[in-house]
């Protein structure tokens, strides 16, 4: 590696380093081929997770003539987060066997590039550093073991099926070869140790806001900062992690601070740990009415009894009802919503495209039947191509 490269693995170990001992596992995932020249890597991913909440432990291999994947759990202490990054460093991943390691490396060149606040593919919510390394193409790579259509073939004789690459990609939770670019990846990324809990809320004139912590980190060098906003003024202060209320929730610690907030109805709180922001979020009241879309369909229909009866009890001989609830559920939540199901004409495109304020795009099936009945994922799939 050149004197650049290396700085990336410094920048994103110094940064690891100021939560030392905070991740409970990493999810290693890869996708690999059998090149005459070994074992090579597609794409792989090692997760860094703070928490082993949600994590499944189940253990996925696969193997073929030309396709090897997996996804496992490793240990992450700071001793094998060091040991990860030694071994990315020569565009190498351990294996479920642990006997042998996927290389990207073809012609010994390798380019780095370390996002030190969000994965490249990542725009919002909490921190969440990615270092990435990318080989040779990922073209140059199938093409030297099989063409794409006789790989996609070898997966649906597999003993375990699959219909193409991406579905194998996808059951490793990595993203479609669409997503990862040219390039042959690997790419460590790193969870967030703190956040704000979506919990948090404004209750009358009183603000609880709830953080989750890694269980090694000191409650001492959390700070939570909040913008407060009034009718005519906006209130700013911080508080350390000490003036919280702490309890243990399995692998994590859960704290709670309460302000009183008068007659705000929104709040912005932000969380940071040793110095370095963490996350955002906002803090609402829901007894008070901020989105008037919501205000405007309760007038017809309180507390949203009928929407509740449409999405959750749908009659399966008016399907049509029950894609007229998901498309106003999408309005109420702020998205801008167009019914294309509702249009003879246009049916043949997706029921419903849902854009959100910051300009992403929802491409939305629905049925009250089953998950796939009529080919509706393939068609989904496709309709999002498009």
């Amino acid at each position: 590696m050149n004197s650049q490269q290396e700085q990336h693995f410094s920048n994103f170990e110094a940064l690891l380093a100021l939560w030392a001992g905070a991740y409970q596992c990493a999810v290693v995932s890869y996708v690999g081929l059998k090149t005459s020249q070994g074992q090579r890597l597609l794409f792989g991913r090692v997760l860094l997770e703070p928490t082993r909440v949600g994590v499944s432990d189940t253990t996925f291999s696969f193997e073929t003539e030309h396709v090897i994947a997996a996804r496992f759990i490793s240990g992450a202490t700071p001793t094998d987060i060091k040991s990860l990054l030694a071994k990315a460093r020569n565009g190498e991943i351990p294996t479920v066997d642990g006997a042998t390691n996927l290389s990207i490396q073809a012609d010994g060149n390798l380019s780095t590039n370390f996002s030190p606040i969000h994965h490249p593919f990542v725009s919002e919510g909490p921190r969440l550093p990615s270092l990435r390394v990318s080989g040779t193409s990922k073209h140059s790579l199938i093409v030297s073991v099989a063409d794409s259509q006789s790989l996609d073939w070898e997966l649906k004789a597999a003993e375990i099926p699959f219909d193409n690459l991406d579905e194998l990609l996808c059951q490793c939770n990595l993203s479609t070869q669409v997503q990862t670019g040219d390039s042959t990846i690997l790419e460590i990324v790193a969870r967030s140790p703190v956040m704000i809990a979506g919990a948090s809320t404004i209750t009358g004139s009183e603000a609880a806001i709830e953080c989750h912590l890694a269980d090694a980190l000191d409650v001492g060098k959390l700070r939570l900062g909040l913008k407060v906003f009034h009718k005519d003024s906006v209130d700013r202060k911080s508080v350390s992690g000490s003036a919280f209320d702490w309890r243990q929730e399995g692998d994590i610690k859960a704290g709670t601070y309460r302000i009183s907030v008068g007659d705000a109805s929104l709040l912005q709180a932000f969380v940071s740990y040793a110095g370095v922001s963490h996350h955002q979020w906002w803090v609402t009241d829901p007894q008070k009415r901020l989105n008037p879309r919501h205000a405007i369909h309760q007038v017809f229909d309180e507390d949203l009894e009928l929407l509740r009866r449409m999405l959750l009890k749908p009659e399966t001989d008016k399907p049509y009802v029950f894609e007229n609830a998901v498309a106003t559920l999408l309005y109420l939540l702020g998205f801008s919503v167009s019914n294309y199901g509702r249009i003879p004409k246009l049916q043949k495109g997706p029921d419903i495209i849902a854009i959100s304020p910051a300009g992403h795009v929802g491409v939305v099936e629905c049925t009250v039947g089953l998950l796939d009945e009529n080919d509706k994922l393939a068609k989904l799939v496709q309709r999002a191509k498009l």
